[in-house]
């Protein structure tokens, strides 16, 4: 079930056990676990000095993890725009920021081009909107968006100090580095995360981390809020952003940012990450990849999309993985698949955010638009069994987290993905929360995450518990 129409008001005091939460137009939330699921997000934004404003959530819930790959609530309820985040600055005005060189322009993987602070975080942290370069599928750059968080006080080194294991060690070399990806938000510009609003919207689950000491990178992925198409669903691009997006932050002076990095993705970001720790020793090698953290990854991308086309919402989901296979293929013609339906919900795709897609493609089946199953067909594929081996192949130290009841990432798919890992030699850290969901995996899950990153990043890390030497 989604939240409910409307924007929802959140009226906390600092001695309030659970917010107040009324909706425009008034309406009650019955459902208790629905409450639990919208409510919180603003429970969290609370403790950054927001209280009592009004939140328009959908596209928070659609990151990280309260409600299924495309959220609930209406995109609509969601400020987004190419021209950044109300509240950002632009480079060279009165607040001073510094740039780094033209909007275009060729240059190296990881370059930053340009960078905005963002007005308006919460206490104890920096942020800026970026602009950097990534490698998409040719040998040339594309331009890509994305937020970049870091601790506002100096960084305190421990090097002087090895026995210390609390918080982040902080050397000469620079902060840690949790560089996180996104799930499912569509594909049109207006859905980039690092656009929404208010402010740093879609960063709200990482300030804990922020405040731990660590920087925290949040790429956007080629594409979606810049030049060019977003290729959703498609592992190598997506890996090479959030890479390359670790390389642009140690060009910002004020975040500190060091090589050392673990990298952590959600549902389709999941995908992401595990393409990222694949192509980490040969892509990036001037990084120093500590580990990969995926929940409820979209890992197997023919089996999840089999067994989403049997939601009622599927066809979404496969028109998004279509639109992301011939947008990496300029040989797929991908009208001459698609019925009049399928093109009506083409242009919904195009134009609009992930909810509104999967609205108006309940209840459509995939013959009412395809004119045959792309599972079926060639190009598809076999552009989807590319992306399930590009991200698993031998990498860094892995933890797979995944909940038991999650009916979009099932248990099983993911049971797959962990074996595959296995065989090609990665540890393997795999994590199931009986009573979690797609939408609840991320709550139930923190402890253990925050946790996994700690010890990662600890000067010598303890032996990752790896389920691959059990089978």
């Amino acid at each position: 079930m989604g939240c409910p129409d409307g924007q929802i008001t959140v009226a906390a005091s600092a001695g309030e056990s659970k917010p107040t939460v009324r909706t425009k137009p008034h309406q009650e939330v019955t459902d208790r676990k629905q409450y639990a699921y919208c409510v919180s997000y603003s429970r969290l934004v609370s403790k950054g000095d927001v209280r009592g404003r009004v939140i328009r959530m959908p596209l928070v819930l659609l990151l990280f993890g309260l409600a299924p790959l495309a959220g609930c609530g209406r995109a609509a309820d969601v400020t987004l725009g190419r021209s950044g985040p109300a509240g950002a600055h632009s480079v060279g005005d009165s607040a001073g920021d510094d740039g780094a060189g033209p909007a275009s322009g060729p240059g190296r993987p990881g370059d930053l081009v340009r960078q905005t602070a963002v007005r308006g975080a919460p206490a104890g942290i920096r942020a800026w909107r970026i602009l950097y370069r990534s490698r998409t599928f040719s040998r040339s750059t594309a331009l890509v968006s994305g937020l970049v968080l870091a601790p506002s006080g100096p960084a305190i080194s421990t090097a002087a100090s090895p026995t210390v294991t609390t918080g982040p060690t902080v050397t000469t070399g620079g902060r840690q580095v949790v560089s996180f990806a996104h799930g499912t938000t569509g594909v049109a510009d207006s859905c980039a995360p690092s656009a929404a609003q208010p402010p740093l919207a879609a960063a709200a689950w990482t300030f804990p981390l922020v405040r731990a000491g660590y920087v925290v990178t949040l790429t956007d992925y080629a594409g979606l809020g810049t030049p060019g198409e977003h290729a959703i669903y498609v592992a190598g691009p997506e890996g090479r952003a959030v890479l390359d997006i670790v390389r642009a932050a140690r060009a910002i002076t004020a975040a500190d940012t060091g090589r050392d990095a673990v990298l952590w993705g959600y549902s389709q970001g999941g995908q992401a990450v595990l393409a990222a720790g694949a192509q980490a020793s040969s892509y990036a090698p001037d990084l120093r990849v500590h580990g990969v953290i995926a929940t409820a990854p979209l890992a197997d991308l023919p089996a999840s999309l089999t067994a989403l086309e049997h939601r009622s919402d599927g066809v979404g989901y496969l028109m998004l993985a279509v639109i992301g296979a011939a947008d990496a293929n300029p040989r797929i013609d991908l009208t001459r698949y698609l019925t009049p339906k399928g093109r009506q919900l083409l242009a919904v795709a195009r134009t609009r955010c992930a909810p509104d897609l999967l609205t108006a493609s309940t209840g459509v089946s995939v013959g009412a638009a395809f004119r045959q199953d792309p599972m079926r067909l060639t190009p598809f594929a076999t552009a989807f069994a590319r992306g399930r081996d590009e991200v698993t192949r031998r990498m860094a130290p892995t933890l797979i987290l995944q909940g038991d009841r999650d009916t979009v990432i099932r248990r099983s798919d993911t049971d797959g993905v962990v074996r595959r890992l296995c065989t090609t030699g990665t540890t393997v850290d795999y994590r199931r929360y009986p009573q979690a969901g797609h939408g609840t995996v991320l709550g139930a899950s923190m402890n253990d995450l925050t946790s996994w990153i700690t010890r990662r990043f600890a000067p010598h890390p303890l032996v990752v518990t790896d389920i691959c030497t059990r089978r």
